[in-house]
């Protein structure tokens, strides 16, 4: 930031050091206030008492209208002329005084509260379009710490110089800006902080978002268009503030747990929007109260002025408490003008209908607008709604943005983290606690002495001998990295090599971020076979990330999987060193192979490849294992599979070629500092394959095509549960001298760890037994519930336990209806899944068995 605009911003707020307002803000007992909403009208700026109820804010000499606020008292105005001294306002605020005429609930009438909420979530798109655009600058301020720690915890962190007792406190100033439809703008212009924060506790996805948007941070809003369906309203009663009649609703969610709010809304009478609200929700292993208070910062725009956000973390014994103010400072609002506040919006479900407006059942937006906002005309919600939706609709595709979502520019200042003392003194907002003081002061002083001793400059990173044993990277320049796998991670085991090691290591060349080459040898030798391989693979990457091409040459004398996806190295060297289990079957080849791969804009990927291979069957060379067991032998590397496909082979060679095409429609974005990030489950997406093999050309015997189509999509069964499916269905049309490596293989699973992907892959499926060459159909699918059995109680549901439901099915030519059905317990200490699966033949029971994996929750985030 330029020194000019610095010292014009300090002057939008101050013109000398020493003005404005301070006070102490207390209840009806003269008990201090915390966090009580503070805002000035003049200014457009609002603010937050400090956990003692003392606030304080710098302004030029004048004339101001403050307006204090705390939810469930009743709000205070005062007119305050501030001239070249602190002026000292203390506010003592009364309990609110409701009323609840006219609004009795009796015998089995509807509670009102459903009609001022049927209101509100129809005018909840017009809150959201009724500014073209808005500056402001955003005020942050976050403080809190661990409050326990088990007791075998405490004297080891403390040894290792970790200060438990110490306060977390953190500043921050931004300034933002929004522009319809999508488009959000923020620069940190200046942060501090102090100590550790909390993982998890980012208060900015509600800062940054609105209740009036379906979803806030990934949770329902009560604003939802679905909201009927995960909450239930109480109306509590009504009171007047600033002359507008203030509604009071009760929100309870039908099911509780994540992704839903629970608490206080405050509805402003007429115009239905928010005048301030009260929410209660879960993030993760995460208790948060959000408050937030909003005032008229321009005619009848009401915009969110102060937010608090008070987190409550509880895991594995260690507990602390982080609280967030964000304060909005001099906002500046640009009104859209073919919207007017004057809507009289009707509930036809509970008054006299009025009448049909046509232009909007046309689909006439200029129409629509013009009747709707007409004087002393109603419209039912219903088409309020409609009408919002298509005016939304027609905006974003005039700007071209029917695929965004959102659009986020995020900038840090280059002097951000160097404002002095005197610069915050000036600007903060709320003022600090002594605690936060003296955590700053130790910060500082810690700061000095480093600052003092720092004289070595930078260098690129070299390995170290710890690279070479568990894998890093070196950075030589710029563009230039080399990074290798480690040597302890690739020494692995299988009956057919014995112990096996990979020595492997890239270099990578990049230019200007678009270009991409790397280099990769690998030299891999078994110690039980004595058998040395090796090959080579070079790459080519460019364009930009939405439209990337790379290409990709590979070849040598390499070991192969007859199925790469069947077993993970790792997981087969555990299982066969330990328990005997040897699932990995193995063949080798002499080959070269050439491969291409291009991303347009997300919604299309293409890739193509061409493999010439001389192949050859491999055999068990080692029976050594750490244990030996009566119930478990190891079992030929040749695999079993119910069409007799060819397992022993020398030398044959085979051409063969793959396409791969995938599709997603309806895929929708969010952009981040200009580049797309593609929302994955906001489509469905298509695949179509075809692999061949092509006889008779460089000696190859093989003669097939294969076609296959695939979908793969999640998407809500209404509010009570979340499905995922992934569908394929293939055929060959010849199979002239196939080998089971060129057969069609399914993921399957024999040991007892759960897919990363909840329809990753089979879970009690031999891996190679139903691999075809002929016709096939194959579906994985899982459902999860919101509730289901044991979470309909809610001390189970609360605890962030889901319950889940998958079947799997598989259908060759030769071989039978094979079906799964599992129960699953996911989330178990917020962290694990546990699946119970039984598998079958048609209706004939086969094989039961236990998974066990990570949380599907954190695999695929939440919805």
């Amino acid at each position: 930031m330029k020194l000019p605009f610095i010292f014009a911003f300090l002057i939008c707020f101050t013109s000398a050091f020493g003005q404005g307002i301070r006070g102490l803000i207390t209840d009806e007992n003269n008990e201090p206030m915390p966090y009580a909403s503070i805002y000035i009208k003049q200014k457009g700026t609002g603010t937050s008492s400090n956990i003692d109820g003392r606030y304080e804010l710098r302004l030029p000499p004048g004339k101001y209208e403050i307006t204090y606020q705390f939810v469930g008292f009743t709000t205070q105005q005062k007119t305050v002329t501030i001239d070249n001294t602190i002026k000292v306002v203390d506010i003592k605020l009364q309990p609110q005084t409701e009323s609840l005429q006219e609004v009795a609930v009796t015998g089995s009438a509807e509670d009102p509260a459903y009609s001022i909420m049927r209101k509100a979530i129809a005018k909840a798109p017009y809150h959201l379009l009724q500014n073209d655009g808005y500056t402001a600058v955003v005020y942050m301020k976050g403080t809190g710490g661990l409050d326990k720690i088990p007791g075998m915890f405490q004297k080891t962190m403390e040894k290792d110089g970790v200060d438990t007792s110490r306060v977390f406190t953190s500043e921050s100033v931004s300034e933002v800006s929004f522009e319809r439809p999508n488009t959000f703008k923020e620069k940190v212009i200046s942060v501090r902080t102090s100590g550790e924060d909390l993982d998890g506790a980012n208060p900015n996805s509600f800062v940054n978002a609105s209740f009036y948007q379906p979803k806030v941070a990934e949770s329902i809003s009560p604003f939802s268009p679905k909201a009927f369906s995960y909450y239930r309203f109480r109306y509590l009663g009504n009171f007047v503030d600033r002359g507008y009649k203030i509604h009071k609703i009760e929100v309870k969610p039908r099911s509780g747990g994540e992704q839903v709010f629970e608490g206080l809304l405050y509805v402003r009478d007429e115009f239905w929007n928010i005048h301030s609200l009260e929410l209660n929700t879960k993030v993760q292993f995460l208790d948060l109260k959000l408050v937030q208070f909003f005032a008229p910062v321009q005619d009848e725009i009401w915009m969110p002025v102060t937010q608090q956000f008070d987190y409550k973390a509880t895991i594995f014994g260690f507990s602390g408490k982080y609280k967030y103010l964000a304060s909005v400072i001099n906002y500046k609002v640009k009104k859209n003008d073919e919207l007017d506040e004057t809507v009289i919006l009707v509930d036809e479900k509970i008054e006299e209908a009025p009448e049909e407006i046509e232009a909007i059942k046309k689909g006439n937006v200029d129409k629509g607008l013009e009747e709707v906002f007409a004087e002393d005309k109603g419209v039912s919600r219903k088409q309020f709604r409609k009408l919002m939706k298509e005016y939304e609709k027609e905006e974003k595709k005039e700007s071209g943005t029917e695929d965004i979502i959102s659009d986020y520019e995020y900038k840090i200042d280059s002097l951000a983290a160097q404002r002095d003392s005197a610069y915050w003194a000036n600007i903060r907002s709320v003022p600090l606690t002594q605690k936060e003081i003296d955590s700053y002061r130790k910060d500082d002083s810690i700061y000095v002495a480093e600052k003092q001793d720092s004289t070595n400059p930078y260098n690129p990173r070299r390995f170290d001998f710890g690279d070479f044993l568990m894998g890093g990277r070196s950075q030589i320049t710029d563009s230039v990295i080399i990074t290798t796998p480690g040597i302890i991670p690739r020494l692995r085991f299988n009956t057919v090599e014995g112990f096996n090691l990979d020595l492997e290591a890239t270099l990578n060349l990049y230019e200007n971020k678009k270009y991409h080459w790397s280099i990769t040898p690998t030299v891999r030798y078994g110690f039980s076979s004595t058998e040395l391989y090796a090959k080579l693979n070079t790459g080519l990457t460019y364009g930009t990330i939405e439209q990337r091409t790379s290409w990709n040459l590979e070849g040598g004398h390499f070991i192969n999987q007859f199925y790469d996806n069947s077993i993970n190295p790792f997981i087969n060297t555990v299982y066969t060193l330990f328990v005997e289990r040897n699932y990995m079957k193995l063949y080798d080849q002499d080959y070269v192979k050439l491969s291409w791969d291009r991303n347009f804009k997300y919604k299309w990927r293409a890739n193509a490849s061409v493999q010439w291979a001389s192949r050859n069957s491999l055999s068990n060379t080692t029976d050594f294992g750490f244990f030996r067991y009566d119930k478990y032998q190891y079992t030929s590397n040749d695999p079993v599979n119910v069409e007799n496909a060819p397992v022993t082979f020398e030398n044959s060679k085979a051409l063969t070629s793959t396409i791969n095409v995938a599709w997603k429609p309806w895929l929708k974005f969010r952009k981040y500092n200009g580049m797309l990030r593609p929302v994955e489950e906001s489509s469905p997406e298509f695949r179509l394959a075809y692999n061949a093999g092509w006889d008779r050309i460089l000696g190859s015997t093989v003669n097939f095509q294969q076609l296959e189509l695939g979908v793969k999509t999640s998407f809500d069964l209404g509010v009570r549960a979340t499905f995922d499916i992934d569908a394929q269905v293939g055929t060959f049309f010849n199979n002239d001298g196939m080998l089971l490596t060129d057969f069609k293989h399914f993921n399957g699973g024999l040991t007892e760890i759960a897919p990363l992907s909840v329809t990753g892959n089979y879970r009690l499926l031999d891996y190679y037994n139903y691999s075809t060459h002929q016709q096939y159909v194959s579906a994985l699918s899982y459902i999860r519930f919101r509730k289901f059995l044991f979470t309909q109680l809610p001390l189970v549901r609360l605890s962030g336990v889901k319950e889940n439901l998958f079947v799997n099915y598989l259908k060759t030519t030769n071989s039978p209806h094979y079906t799964e059905i599992g129960y699953g317990i996911d989330n178990v200490f917020r962290i694990f899944r546990i699946e119970f699966v039984q598998s079958f033949d048609g209706i004939d029971p086969l094989t039961f068995g236990i998974r066990v994996g990570v949380g599907s929750l954190i695999q695929v985030g939440r919805r």
